[in-house]
């Protein structure tokens, strides 16, 4: 079937389309329309893998402070070394048992840093504290 257009000429009519019946911007609407759930559902990923980076050095920096507890190191050198790996928004809880020295570190849980959430991540480390030979006891002593 053939159809002309405005200046005379001939044209051909897409196959199983009404005459009178177009699409033009219809990509652009749905795309549109598309858009936001595409953005938000970025903006979720983006807000999880951070989360899980956070939750690494977290885990990090309680087994820091456990090899400095370990080494029989003070409690301010393993809280240096939370801050050091984990940043300065952690809260360190650390506790002996017996031969055991125990790490907790918690802090509250943000969605890409704006959005606090009534969550909280926690990392838990712990490691059996090295007693000092009798040559390290004494200063001075025998090497």
């Amino acid at each position: 079937m053939r159809v002309e257009d405005d200046g005379g000429r001939p044209r051909s009519r897409p196959r199983g389309r009404a005459p009178g019946i177009h699409d033009d911007g219809a990509v652009s609407g749905e795309f549109a329309a598309a858009l936001p759930a595409a953005v938000l559902i970025l903006t979720l990923l983006l807000g999880l893998g951070m989360h899980a980076a956070a939750q690494v050095t977290l885990e990090e920096g309680a087994r820091a402070a456990a090899r400095e507890l370990a080494r029989g190191e003070t409690e301010a050198s393993a809280q240096a070394a939370v801050r050091r790996v984990a940043g300065e928004s952690v809260q360190v809880s650390i506790s002996r048992d017996g031969e055991h020295a125990r790490v907790r570190l918690s802090r509250p849980v943000q969605l890409l840093g704006l959005l606090e959430l009534s969550a909280v991540q926690t990392a838990d480390a712990s490691a059996r504290v090295e007693q000092p030979s009798l040559g390290d006891a004494v200063p001075g002593g025998p090497p």
